[in-house]
């Protein structure tokens, strides 16, 4: 494979960093195969080899005298991974859904059994949601908690599941947990939740999971109708849009599905 070399970039580094892509391909790699990757000489790989291990981003394996890669990298691509933040990465994305769908956008995160509102972008209609930032409700009664209750361990929701208390907050509130695992396996189908008046009267949502770059569940955020602007068979559009901000802020968080 031969360096292709573009007129605004620095010969050498472009070399370095081509040392560096090849030898990440490999457990182990020595400098004459490295030269028959990149089709160069000898001298100018060593040159840029002994570079990139004084500056520790490949060793030497004493028995073999070959070269591998180090930690650093991963280091220094984890330390981005830390600083991102969730709320901040996803408000854009929240703003855009909320012109979309001139509806009530929330974002959660999970605390204990139950989920806590860190952001929500307000409806634009009259009607509106009765929320605040800062108000919690209880996981198994809301979509965004379903959302992520469903891409979480089978441990984890019968735990969440037993130390919530089950209330019939409304008519359509599941209580019982057969029915409950059931319709996390449904959510996990579709890759969104709903919430189909379960926690208000006269309120629909639908929820989609947000993923960092582990593939963890780190939060969710909703969609918010009244149902008289709501009817059923819109659930699934709404759906469509949830799933694909979410997506997009996965995206942002390292997720890669």
């Amino acid at each position: 494979m031969a360096i292709l070399i573009k007129s605004d970039t620095v010969q050498s580094v472009d070399r370095a960093l081509a040392i560096l892509g090849i030898v990440s391909q490999h457990n182990q790699i020595g400098i004459t195969d490295i030269c028959k990757s990149l089709n160069l000489n000898k001298t100018t790989v060593y040159r840029l080899v002994s570079t990139l291990v004084s500056n520790g981003y490949i060793e030497q394996v004493k028995d073999s005298n070959k070269y591998r890669c180090t930690f650093k990298l991963f280091e220094m691509g984890n330390k981005r991974i830390q600083d991102l933040n969730l709320l901040e990465e996803a408000k854009p994305d929240l703003e855009k859904l909320a012109q979309l769908t001139k509806e009530t956008i929330h974002l959660v995160v999970e605390e204990g059994t139950e989920i806590v509102y860190i952001h929500k972008v307000e409806s634009t209609n009259t009607i509106r949601m009765h929320t605040w930032v800062g108000k919690k409700n209880p996981m198994y009664r809301t979509a965004v908690g379903k959302a992520i209750l469903a891409f979480s361990n089978k441990e984890k929701v019968i735990d969440v599941w037993n130390k919530s208390e089950i209330v019939q907050n409304t008519p359509y509130t599941i209580t019982k947990i057969d029915d409950f695992l059931e319709q996390l396996v449904s959510i996990r189908e579709n890759g969104y939740a709903i919430d189909n008046e379960e926690t208000e009267i006269g309120i629909r949502c639908v929820a989609a999971p947000i993923f960092d770059f582990s593939k963890n569940v780190v939060g969710a955020l909703s969609i918010s109708v009244p149902t008289l602007r709501f009817p059923e068979k819109e659930i699934n559009i709404y759906g469509k849009y949830a799933k694909e901000c979410s997506e997009c802020i996965s995206k942002k968080l390292g997720y890669i599905n």
